[in-house]
């Protein structure tokens, strides 16, 4: 799946975090009815982020200036 559709689970499931509390379980006196839904969606938010993430890659840009080389006053990278 994209990251795209996984960015938009995450928000789906933002959204469900205020609309099952507050709506649906809101006639329930007990306080761990909503602590276990949030917990659930809070491990499902960072199984999310992780594949949403997977795909990042660390690569360096290739015309950047490394630490060796200088650059003259025109401006020119020299090695």
């Amino acid at each position: 799946m994209s990251a795209r559709r996984w960015i938009w689970g995450v928000w789906i499931l933002v959204l469900s975090c205020y609309v099952v509390p507050y709506g649906m379980l809101g006639q329930v006196q007990a306080w761990y009815g909503s602590f276990l839904f949030w917990c659930v969606v809070g491990v499902l938010v960072i199984v999310a982020n992780v594949m949403i993430t997977r795909s990042f890659r660390d690569e360096a840009p290739r015309d950047t200036a490394s630490r060796r080389d200088t650059i003259s006053a025109d401006g020119e990278k020299r090695p």
